[in-house]
């Protein structure tokens, strides 16, 4: 199983701010894509990263997966957009899309699956991990409470100020 995370590709707004999401700036927004990463991408499954770059740098927002439909059907459902439009509306900056695509061990996409795909789900947990330590206010819900209260210093919400000794060494022996 491999993933390749592909440079996150910005998302057009309307003029009242919200995410563009009527079928031609959909259909645009996903032309990009392919173009971008030189395959029909859009047309795989995998995880995707929806976030905002502002001033500060890029801020993640939500965490999905597509394994039962595909990216390009999966990303822009109306649930979805009202996540995006939630965190855009509230403060300035570019909605991005990030798409991290499944691919077999021969480095072709790999497709939807009715039965869905355990390690797109496993990805999935994994980036709404990372997302969370980024971002508290993510807006991912399911499956993060535990994420949300446990404490392991010097790798999911850490309290504030100076490591231990003991808090260091952890975090250097898991590369962080």
């Amino acid at each position: 199983m491999n993933f390749y995370p592909y440079p996150a590709v910005a998302i057009s707004k309307q003029k009242n701010g919200l995410i563009a999401a009527d079928k031609s700036s959909l259909q645009s927004f996903w032309q990009k894509v392919d173009s971008l990463y030189g395959e029909d991408a859009s047309s795989g499954v995998g995880c995707y990263v929806f976030s905002i770059r502002a001033g500060k740098g890029i801020l993640p927002w939500y965490v999905g997966l597509a394994e039962k439909q595909s990216l390009r059907k999966e990303c822009f459902t109306p649930h979805k957009i009202n996540h995006y439009n939630n965190a855009i509306a509230a403060r300035k900056g570019t909605p991005l899309l990030t798409v991290i695509p499944k691919y077999t061990p021969k480095w072709s996409l790999s497709s939807p699956n009715p039965s869905g795909h355990r390690d797109i789900q496993q990805l999935e947990v994994m980036l709404i991990g990372n997302c969370l330590t980024r971002n508290k206010s993510l807006l991912n819900l399911r499956d993060t409470k535990l994420l949300r209260e446990m404490v392991v210093p010097g790798l999911l919400n850490s309290p504030k100020g100076k490591p231990a000794n003991e808090v260091q060494e952890f975090k250097e022996l898991l590369g962080l």
